[in-house]
């Protein structure tokens, strides 16, 4: 859990940092944001990472990340889950705020997200307010199963299959927390997006949903909430004959982002 708290600590730090020199034109950042996610990892290559010293840092933060976590899920799976564990008890330590906690429970938010949010809310974002989880598979009932166990969720049936709306109920008795959503829109995409023609048009999807997450986290915190984002797993982008797909699991052959599962407090 260290390791890769150490890590998220540091990319925390590095976009908290360099967050005036990144500009002020929210698609653009996304864009570079999401391109040094790819770089970090090996998916493409871009010059605008390459030629730009203030991503230095972050690549090295994102490759240190993945590699971790696809490493531990290589070596030791059965530890990784333990993980989420872990983050669950986190929050329940952090929970002594006066201001109303509001969850948004996402299906699918990756790196290219997560790090967008910390540039869009550095003032309202802390280093220890940033956590992360593994889920071992890359996928949405991996992540159910996991919770139920941690959260302690009780289902009418022994074998009943727990829904990420029991996941969300769960955390707003268990944080205390004013009330709940589901933010789909990430996951619809991957599953019903199709494919793009290249890296720019992929962008301007993902962004879209990104700004929308963005304003309703800020909607929320100007009411006067402290905001809790929790995902299921990242996702994973392929490119295969110049065609740009999204996708979400994990591969033991490949540096895979969908084990990925971004915890964030804003506010």
């Amino acid at each position: 859990m260290y390791q890769l708290q150490n890590t998220i600590n540091m990319l925390v730090s590095d976009v908290k940092e360099r967050h005036f020199m990144l500009g002020k034109e929210h698609e653009k950042v996304y864009a570079l944001m999401l391109k040094t996610v790819l770089h970090a990892v090996g998916q493409a290559r871009f010059s605008e990472v390459e030629s730009n010293p203030l991503l230095t840092a972050l690549t090295d933060d994102v490759r240190t990340l993945i590699t971790s976590i696809n490493s531990l899920l290589r070596r030791r799976v059965a530890e990784s889950s333990v993980y989420l564990k872990t983050a669950i008890e986190v929050l329940e330590r952090m929970r002594n705020s006066r201001e109303p906690l509001y969850i948004i429970l996402c299906d699918a938010l990756s790196l290219p997200e997560y790090m967008f949010l910390l540039y869009t809310f550095h003032e309202s974002v802390s280093v220890d307010k940033a956590l992360c989880a593994v889920n071992p598979s890359g996928k949405t009932r991996t992540f159910e199963y996991l919770a139920k166990e941690y959260l302690g969720i009780k289902t009418l049936q022994p074998l009943e299959e727990v829904t990420m709306r029991n996941v969300g109920e769960v955390l707003r008795e268990k944080l205390g927390a004013s009330g709940f959503s589901i933010f789909r829109d990430i996951d619809m995409l991957i599953h019903h997006g199709g494919e793009y023609r290249n890296v720019d048009e992929m962008i301007e999807s993902l962004f879209k949903i990104a700004n929308k997450l963005q304003k309703e986290v800020e909607n929320w915190l100007n009411n006067k909430y402290t905001v809790l984002i929790l995902a299921d797993h990242g996702y994973d982008i392929l490119r295969n004959d110049k065609v740009w797909m999204l996708t979400h699991t994990w591969e033991k052959e490949k540096l895979c982002i969908s084990p990925f599962v971004p915890i964030l407090i804003i506010g």
